[in-house]
């Protein structure tokens, strides 16, 4: 992510500071000045940078200093508690009620990326309340209800009618849907300063009756989010706001903070162009792993997720394990996740290669093996490792992991460590 350098820049105004023998005011100041250098490099408004500062010098001069606690110290737990505050604060989530139909309108320009982030919420609320689909009404570009199923798969259905108008479209889609728990609904791309298509929105609104109507912002705008976002609000009563394409922007901060100040809450933020690439905005954490203090709350409710056991019906067999291995594949890179852990540096691709032999291996099994894994033996062996590119030893080690699977399902997050511990390619 490009903020990454902002966090870098942080940190190293947070080293040099804590490296100096006391806190006094010159020590202070130049801290600030450290601290007021990376943000506005990050984009992040003048004005707001300012203010920051003048509440961090404040703050760290008149707040008493606890035993045991440096002077130092404080400072980073103000900096840090300042920063939270500039990204909005601590607010809550999104809040979906069960046994109702929750609907999410997005709204923003052309090329903010809401298409993609439709198909991202899709799966994201998928996998967290089961029935989610998606409304496609974007009729100005006729093929992206074709780029939301390219998304999505089969993992959540897709509605759209060719040639129709769009209050049309959200209309059937919404009664077609009304079992479903999520509804998101797509809308085509509006210019701020193009009156004639926001007093459509409008009208999209009063059909669909949204439970959220959220904004879609491109992190390359920087300060102009600001803008924006203002605009849209008096239009539309925002719920919150999606900024999206925070890996790739130098303005990130800007957008961010802008977005902030707008007095619109950041509901989640897209960090990649794979479709798992987006995550619920937090400010707490989001700053915590900006200044390299780490994220283990992020970090363990991911693994938990993506290795927490499948829904076994009668016996565990290389179905259910496949599917296991598939769910670890969604945790991304384990060396990034890894790193979420302050100080920790995992070279991990030896795991992901493993995850990708075995998948490869039951794949080369025949229907009776994969419900029976108890007979494959010998020939059966040779035959699966040809058939599957590679080796006698790697289809043993795929058994023996798979029976050690089979006898530790109840045992959560310790299958993770054990299974890929020791293993070899």
């Amino acid at each position: 992510m490009v903020l990454e350098s902002l966090g870098s820049k942080l940190s190293s105004a947070i080293s040099r500071m804590i490296g100096r023998p006391t806190l006094d005011e010159i020590s202070l100041n130049e801290f600030i000045r450290d601290v007021q250098r990376s943000l506005l490099e990050a984009d992040v408004n003048v004005k707001i940078v300012l203010e920051l500062s003048r509440r961090i010098k404040s703050r760290v001069m008149s707040e008493k200093v606890p035993p045991g606690v440096s002077k130092k110290e404080i400072a980073v737990k103000i900096l840090y508690d300042e920063l939270v505050n500039m990204l909005g604060g601590r607010k809550p989530s999104l809040e979906i009620k069960q046994g109702k139909q929750n609907r999410i309108l997005l709204v923003g320009t052309e090329g903010s990326g809401k298409t993609t982030t439709a198909a991202k919420l899709g799966i994201w609320f998928k996998k967290r309340y089961g029935k989610v689909a998606i409304i496609s009404s974007d009729t100005i570009r006729p093929a992206s209800h074709q780029q939301i199923i390219g998304l999505v798969g089969d993992s959540v259905p897709v509605f759209w009618i060719d040639g129709e108008r769009p209050e049309k479209i959200i209309a059937e889609g919404i009664n077609k849907f009304k079992d479903y728990n999520i509804v998101i609904i797509d809308t085509a791309g509006r210019h701020k300063d193009e009156r004639g298509l926001m007093e459509e929105l409008k009208e999209y609104i009063r059909v669909a009756n949204p439970d959220y109507t959220l904004l879609v912002l491109d992190a390359s705008i920087g300060q102009a989010a600001f803008s924006q976002a203002k605009a849209f609000s008096e239009v539309a009563p925002l719920g919150g706001v999606v900024v999206t394409k925070l890996d790739g922007s130098a303005k990130g901060g800007g957008a961010l903070s802008a977005v902030s100040a707008a007095g619109v809450p950041i509901y989640f933020i897209g960090v990649g162009e794979k479709v798992e690439d987006i995550q619920p905005f937090d400010a707490d954490r989001f700053i915590s792993k900006l200044l390299g203090m780490g994220d283990i709350a992020e970090l363990v409710e991911k693994i938990e997720e993506a290795i927490k056991p499948p829904q076994i019906k009668g016996k565990f067999d290389m179905y259910d394990f496949m599917e296991y291995l598939e769910n670890m594949r969604k945790l991304g890179p384990l060396d990034r996740l890894i790193g979420l852990i302050p100080g920790a540096r995992v070279q991990a691709e030896m795991d992901e290669r493993i995850i990708v032999k075995w998948i490869a291996i039951i794949k080369s099994m025949t229907e009776e093996e994969r419900r029976d894994p108890s007979i494959i033996s010998g020939t059966r062996i040779e035959r699966i490792a040809r058939g599957s590119g590679t080796t006698q030893r790697d289809v043993r080690s795929l058994l023996r992991a798979y029976s050690m699977a089979k006898s530790v399902m109840s045992g959560g997050n310790r299958l993770m460590r054990r299974l890929l511990k020791g293993y070899k390619i």
